[in-house]
C-alpha cells in the first residue's frame, strides 16, 4: 500500500453537550400499524365471545387494513427518513497542533490529556439500521458521533456532526497523525494504539507506530505484535527475535 502522508492537524467540527433522540416517522408508522393491528385482534376476540357474535367483522376488518396500510407504508418510507434528534448546547471543538480548542476559548494541551476517546457513528445521509427486521429510519443525521477526554481539572464529553464521507476520513486521518506523532504521551500505549481507525492497521505508519512502542517499552512483546498483526508462525518468531530482545 501506498505511504500516508503526514498533513497538518486542523480539524474543527460543531458540538452539542446533549443530544434527545424522538421516534423516526417510520417508527411511528410501525407502531400505528402494530397499534391499529393488535386493536383488530383485541375487538375479534371481544367480538366472538359476545353474544350474538360477529357483530364487528366489518369495523374490525377495516381497522386491521389500515394496521397493515400504516406498516407497509413504513417499509418503504424507512429509505428516506432520517432519525429524529434534537441537539442542546450548540459549541465547537478543533483539533490543531498545539492542542484541542474548546468553543474557541481554551486550548486543552496534549500533554495534559490522560484520557481520550473518540467514537464515529455515522456522517450525515449514511446509511444506517441495515440489519433491522422491522422498519427503522435508514438515514443519519451524523450527530451520534462523540468526542471524550479528560484532564487533572476535569472531564468533557461532546456529541459532534460529521457532514459527509469526506470530513470523517479527514477525521481519521487527522487521528492517525495524532497518535503516530505521539501527542498523546500520558496515555497508555494500548489504549492510544487503538485509537487508530481501521483502515489504517495495514499501513506502514500503523506498524511503525506499534514497533516503536514495543523498543520503547510501553507495551509488552506478546500484546505488541498481536497488535501490528502477522501473517504467520514464522513471521511472528521474525518480529519477536527483531524488536523484543
Amino acid at each position: 500500500m501506498p505511504p500516508i502522508p503526514k498533513q497538518e492537524i486542523n480539524f474543527s467540527t460543531t458540538t452539542f453537550k446533549k443530544i434527545k433522540e424522538q421516534s423516526s416517522y417510520t417508527t411511528q408508522l410501525v407502531n400505528l400499524g402494530l397499534g391499529c393491528i393488535a386493536f383488530a385482534l383485541l375487538l375479534f376476540f371481544i367480538d366472538s365471545n359476545t353474544t350474538p357474535v360477529n357483530q364487528l367483522t366489518v369495523w374490525i376488518s377495516i381497522i386491521a387494513l389500515i394496521g397493515m396500510v400504516f406498516y407497509t407504508i413504513s417499509y418503504i418510507y424507512q429509505f428516506f427518513d432520517y432519525e429524529k434528534i434534537e441537539t442542546y448546547d450548540r459549541g465547537s471543538i478543533t483539533i490543531l497542533e498545539e492542542g484541542i480548542l474548546i468553543d474557541h476559548k481554551v486550548l486543552v494541551q496534549y500533554a495534559a490529556i490522560e484520557y481520550f476517546s473518540l467514537h464515529i457513528d455515522a456522517y450525515y445521509e449514511q446509511r444506517i439500521n441495515m440489519a433491522m427486521r422491522t422498519p427503522m429510519e435508514q438515514k443519519s443525521l451524523g450527530l451520534k458521533n462523540t468526542i471524550s477526554f479528560k484532564t487533572e481539572t476535569g472531564k468533557l464529553t461532546r456529541y459532534f456532526k460529521l457532514e459527509n464521507k469526506l470530513r470523517k476520513e479527514l477525521l481519521e486521518q487527522t487521528l492517525l497523525n495524532l497518535v503516530t506523532t505521539n501527542r498523546f504521551s500520558r496515555l497508555d500505549a494500548k489504549r492510544t494504539i487503538k485509537l487508530i481507525p481501521e483502515r489504517f492497521r495495514a499501513h506502514g505508519r500503523y506498524k511503525e507506530f506499534v514497533i516503536q512502542q514495543i523498543k520503547a517499552g510501553r507495551i509488552n512483546c506478546t500484546e505488541g505484535l498481536l497488535l501490528h498483526g502477522y501473517s504467520s508462525d514464522a513471521e511472528a518468531k521474525m518480529l519477536r527475535s527483531k524488536y523484543c530482545n
